[in-house]
Protein backbone atom coordinates (compact mmCIF):
# COMPACT_ATOMS: atom_id res chain seq x y z
CA UNK A 1 0.00 0.00 0.00
CA UNK A 2 2.88 2.39 0.76
CA UNK A 3 4.21 2.56 -2.81
CA UNK A 4 1.00 1.84 -4.70
CA UNK A 5 -0.76 4.74 -2.96
CA UNK A 6 1.76 7.15 -4.49
CA UNK A 7 0.27 6.44 -7.92
CA UNK A 8 -3.04 7.98 -6.83
CA UNK A 9 -1.17 11.26 -6.43
CA UNK A 10 1.40 10.89 -9.22
CA UNK A 11 -0.99 10.24 -12.11
CA UNK A 12 -3.46 13.06 -11.35
CA UNK A 13 -0.53 15.44 -10.83
CA UNK A 14 1.15 14.54 -14.12
CA UNK A 15 -2.23 14.80 -15.84
CA UNK A 16 -2.63 18.31 -14.44
CA UNK A 17 0.82 19.24 -15.76
CA UNK A 18 -0.18 17.93 -19.17
CA UNK A 19 -3.48 19.83 -19.19
CA UNK A 20 -1.91 23.14 -18.16
CA UNK A 21 0.92 22.71 -20.68
CA UNK A 22 -1.38 21.77 -23.56
CA UNK A 23 -4.23 24.27 -23.20
CA UNK A 24 -3.56 27.98 -23.68
CA UNK A 25 -6.68 28.85 -21.69
CA UNK A 26 -4.52 28.77 -18.55
CA UNK A 27 -2.62 31.80 -19.87
CA UNK A 28 -5.56 33.78 -18.49
CA UNK A 29 -4.90 32.68 -14.90
CA UNK A 30 -3.67 35.52 -12.69
CA UNK A 31 -0.50 34.20 -11.00
CA UNK A 32 2.51 35.93 -9.49
CA UNK A 33 5.60 35.49 -11.66
CA UNK A 34 8.95 37.14 -10.96
CA UNK A 35 11.23 37.75 -8.00
CA UNK A 36 9.59 41.12 -7.31
CA UNK A 37 6.69 39.29 -5.68
CA UNK A 38 9.00 37.96 -2.95
CA UNK A 39 10.71 39.91 -0.18
CA UNK A 40 13.80 37.70 -0.28
CA UNK A 41 16.59 39.31 -2.29
CA UNK A 42 17.07 36.80 -5.07
CA UNK A 43 19.54 36.37 -7.89
CA UNK A 44 17.84 35.40 -11.17
CA UNK A 45 21.15 34.24 -12.63
CA UNK A 46 21.48 31.38 -10.13
CA UNK A 47 19.64 28.06 -10.12
CA UNK A 48 17.93 28.47 -6.74
CA UNK A 49 16.95 32.11 -7.43
CA UNK A 50 16.01 32.55 -3.75
CA UNK A 51 17.99 30.07 -1.58
CA UNK A 52 15.86 30.38 1.58
CA UNK A 53 12.51 30.21 -0.20
CA UNK A 54 13.72 27.31 -2.32
CA UNK A 55 15.27 25.25 0.47
CA UNK A 56 12.32 25.63 2.87
CA UNK A 57 10.33 23.33 0.58
CA UNK A 58 12.46 20.49 1.90
CA UNK A 59 10.13 20.67 4.90
CA UNK A 60 7.22 19.34 2.84
CA UNK A 61 9.35 16.41 1.76
CA UNK A 62 10.54 15.63 5.27
CA UNK A 63 7.11 15.80 6.94
CA UNK A 64 5.65 13.65 4.17
CA UNK A 65 8.37 11.04 4.52
CA UNK A 66 8.04 11.12 8.30
CA UNK A 67 4.35 10.24 8.17
CA UNK A 68 4.90 7.60 5.49
CA UNK A 69 7.43 5.96 7.80
CA UNK A 70 5.21 6.33 10.86
CA UNK A 71 2.06 4.94 9.22
CA UNK A 72 3.98 2.09 7.60
CA UNK A 73 4.55 0.73 11.10
CA UNK A 74 0.88 1.20 12.05
CA UNK A 75 -0.67 0.03 8.78
CA UNK A 76 -2.16 -3.22 10.11
CA UNK A 77 -3.66 -1.45 13.10
CA UNK A 78 -5.11 1.42 11.04
CA UNK A 79 -6.52 -0.86 8.33
CA UNK A 80 -8.58 1.16 5.80
CA UNK A 81 -7.67 4.49 7.35
CA UNK A 82 -4.01 3.97 6.42
CA UNK A 83 -4.79 4.95 2.83
CA UNK A 84 -5.84 8.43 3.99
CA UNK A 85 -2.52 8.93 5.74
CA UNK A 86 -0.58 7.56 2.79
CA UNK A 87 -2.23 9.76 0.18
CA UNK A 88 -1.99 12.83 2.39
CA UNK A 89 1.71 12.15 3.01
CA UNK A 90 2.44 11.54 -0.67
CA UNK A 91 0.68 14.79 -1.51
CA UNK A 92 3.11 16.55 0.81
CA UNK A 93 6.09 14.82 -0.83
CA UNK A 94 5.02 15.76 -4.35
CA UNK A 95 4.03 19.25 -3.26
CA UNK A 96 7.64 19.81 -2.20
CA UNK A 97 8.69 19.27 -5.81
CA UNK A 98 5.94 21.55 -7.15
CA UNK A 99 6.82 24.35 -4.73
CA UNK A 100 10.53 23.99 -5.44
CA UNK A 101 9.83 24.04 -9.17
CA UNK A 102 7.79 27.21 -8.84
CA UNK A 103 10.59 29.04 -7.02
CA UNK A 104 13.46 28.00 -9.29
CA UNK A 105 11.63 28.25 -12.63
CA UNK A 106 9.24 31.16 -12.05
CA UNK A 107 7.08 29.80 -14.88
CA UNK A 108 3.32 29.92 -15.33
CA UNK A 109 3.18 26.12 -15.56
CA UNK A 110 4.46 25.57 -12.02
CA UNK A 111 2.55 28.58 -10.65
CA UNK A 112 -0.78 27.23 -11.91
CA UNK A 113 -0.02 23.69 -10.70
CA UNK A 114 0.97 25.10 -7.31
CA UNK A 115 -2.45 26.71 -6.95
CA UNK A 116 -4.38 23.77 -8.36
CA UNK A 117 -2.57 21.21 -6.20
CA UNK A 118 -3.39 23.12 -3.02
CA UNK A 119 -7.14 22.51 -3.25
CA UNK A 120 -7.14 18.67 -3.07
CA UNK A 121 -5.18 18.86 0.20
CA UNK A 122 -8.23 20.34 1.91
CA UNK A 123 -10.72 18.26 -0.07
CA UNK A 124 -8.93 15.10 1.09
CA UNK A 125 -9.39 16.24 4.68
CA UNK A 126 -13.13 16.38 4.06
CA UNK A 127 -13.05 12.80 2.74
CA UNK A 128 -10.93 11.73 5.70
CA UNK A 129 -13.35 13.30 8.16
CA UNK A 130 -16.26 11.64 6.39
CA UNK A 131 -14.63 8.23 6.85
CA UNK A 132 -13.81 8.79 10.51
CA UNK A 133 -17.17 10.34 11.36
CA UNK A 134 -19.31 7.74 9.60
CA UNK A 135 -17.03 4.79 10.28
CA UNK A 136 -17.38 3.33 6.81
CA UNK A 137 -15.75 3.57 3.39
CA UNK A 138 -17.65 5.33 0.59
CA UNK A 139 -15.70 5.50 -2.68
CA UNK A 140 -18.48 7.29 -4.56
CA UNK A 141 -18.67 10.09 -2.00
CA UNK A 142 -14.88 10.55 -1.94
CA UNK A 143 -14.62 10.67 -5.73
CA UNK A 144 -17.43 13.22 -5.89
CA UNK A 145 -15.73 15.46 -3.31
CA UNK A 146 -12.35 15.28 -5.04
CA UNK A 147 -13.81 15.92 -8.50
CA UNK A 148 -15.71 18.97 -7.27
CA UNK A 149 -12.50 20.24 -5.68
CA UNK A 150 -10.43 19.77 -8.84
CA UNK A 151 -13.07 21.33 -11.08
CA UNK A 152 -13.56 24.28 -8.72
CA UNK A 153 -10.12 25.57 -9.71
CA UNK A 154 -11.57 26.67 -13.05
CA UNK A 155 -13.09 29.61 -11.15
CA UNK A 156 -9.72 31.29 -11.81
CA UNK A 157 -10.74 31.63 -15.46
CA UNK A 158 -13.68 33.86 -14.55
CA UNK A 159 -12.25 36.16 -11.88
CA UNK A 160 -8.77 37.30 -10.82
CA UNK A 161 -9.59 36.42 -7.21
CA UNK A 162 -11.15 33.10 -8.13
CA UNK A 163 -8.40 31.04 -6.54
CA UNK A 164 -8.49 32.96 -3.27
CA UNK A 165 -12.27 32.55 -3.08
CA UNK A 166 -12.20 28.83 -3.80
CA UNK A 167 -9.28 28.21 -1.44
CA UNK A 168 -11.05 30.07 1.37
CA UNK A 169 -14.11 27.91 0.84
CA UNK A 170 -11.97 24.75 0.91
CA UNK A 171 -10.35 25.80 4.18
CA UNK A 172 -13.71 26.65 5.75
CA UNK A 173 -15.32 23.35 4.74
CA UNK A 174 -12.31 21.35 5.97
CA UNK A 175 -12.47 23.18 9.30
CA UNK A 176 -16.22 22.59 9.70
CA UNK A 177 -15.87 18.88 8.96
CA UNK A 178 -12.93 18.58 11.37
CA UNK A 179 -14.92 20.30 14.11
CA UNK A 180 -17.81 17.93 13.49
CA UNK A 181 -15.45 14.98 13.90
CA UNK A 182 -13.84 16.43 17.01
CA UNK A 183 -17.19 17.10 18.66
CA UNK A 184 -18.73 13.71 17.95
CA UNK A 185 -19.02 11.79 21.23
CA UNK A 186 -16.44 9.03 21.41
CA UNK A 187 -14.17 10.48 18.74
CA UNK A 188 -12.66 13.72 19.99
CA UNK A 189 -9.93 13.70 22.61
CA UNK A 190 -8.01 16.42 24.41
CA UNK A 191 -4.92 15.63 22.35
CA UNK A 192 -6.81 15.70 19.06
CA UNK A 193 -8.29 19.05 20.06
CA UNK A 194 -4.82 20.41 20.74
CA UNK A 195 -3.61 19.12 17.38
CA UNK A 196 -6.55 20.85 15.67
CA UNK A 197 -5.80 24.14 17.42
CA UNK A 198 -2.13 23.95 16.43
CA UNK A 199 -3.08 23.15 12.84
CA UNK A 200 -5.42 26.15 12.79
CA UNK A 201 -2.69 28.40 14.23
CA UNK A 202 -0.30 27.19 11.54
CA UNK A 203 -2.91 27.77 8.84
CA UNK A 204 -3.47 31.32 10.08
CA UNK A 205 0.27 31.92 10.25
CA UNK A 206 0.71 30.62 6.73
CA UNK A 207 -1.87 33.01 5.29
CA UNK A 208 -0.86 36.09 7.29
CA UNK A 209 2.91 35.71 6.88
CA UNK A 210 2.60 35.14 3.15
CA UNK A 211 0.36 38.17 2.63
CA UNK A 212 2.63 40.38 4.75
CA UNK A 213 5.87 39.20 3.11
CA UNK A 214 7.02 42.62 1.87
CA UNK A 215 5.72 44.56 4.86
CA UNK A 216 7.59 42.32 7.31
CA UNK A 217 10.86 42.69 5.38
CA UNK A 218 11.45 46.10 6.97
CA UNK A 219 12.14 44.32 10.26
CA UNK A 220 15.53 42.66 10.80
CA UNK A 221 13.89 39.45 12.00
CA UNK A 222 12.33 38.94 8.56
CA UNK A 223 15.23 39.96 6.31
CA UNK A 224 17.38 36.84 6.14
CA UNK A 225 14.32 34.61 6.43
CA UNK A 226 11.30 36.45 5.10
CA UNK A 227 7.59 36.19 5.73
CA UNK A 228 7.25 33.84 2.76
CA UNK A 229 9.87 31.52 4.27
CA UNK A 230 8.12 31.41 7.65
CA UNK A 231 4.74 30.97 5.99
CA UNK A 232 6.06 27.77 4.46
CA UNK A 233 7.30 26.63 7.86
CA UNK A 234 3.76 27.18 9.14
CA UNK A 235 2.34 25.27 6.18
CA UNK A 236 4.59 22.30 6.92
CA UNK A 237 3.48 22.47 10.54
CA UNK A 238 -0.13 22.52 9.40
CA UNK A 239 0.36 19.28 7.45
CA UNK A 240 1.99 17.63 10.44
CA UNK A 241 -0.68 18.65 12.95
CA UNK A 242 -3.52 17.64 10.61
CA UNK A 243 -2.11 14.12 10.40
CA UNK A 244 -1.53 14.20 14.15
CA UNK A 245 -5.16 15.23 14.69
CA UNK A 246 -6.41 12.07 13.01
CA UNK A 247 -3.81 9.93 14.76
CA UNK A 248 -4.96 11.20 18.12
CA UNK A 249 -8.55 10.35 17.28
CA UNK A 250 -7.75 6.73 16.57
CA UNK A 251 -4.50 5.93 18.36
CA UNK A 252 -5.50 7.19 21.79
CA UNK A 253 -3.25 6.79 24.81
CA UNK A 254 -5.13 4.84 27.47
CA UNK A 255 -5.08 7.76 29.90
CA UNK A 256 -6.36 10.29 27.36
CA UNK A 257 -9.74 11.83 28.09
CA UNK A 258 -12.39 11.97 25.41
CA UNK A 259 -14.05 15.31 24.74
CA UNK A 260 -17.82 15.09 24.34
Amino acid sequence: MLLSSSLYVFFPLTSAFGIVWAFTIFERVDVELGLEYYAEKGDPSTFLKMPANASVNLGYLLVGLYWLWKIRKLEKKLKDQAVFYYLFSWMSVFYALVQFGRIVTQTRLFAVIDQWFTLPFFAWLVCWNEFVYRGQWNTGRYLFIMRISVLSYFAVLFHNQGFEAVLSLHILVALVYSLRTQLKPGLGTETSLMSMILALICCTGFVCLKLADHQLAQYSLFQSFTGHFWSKVCDVGQIHFVADFFKNLHMRPENDKRVS
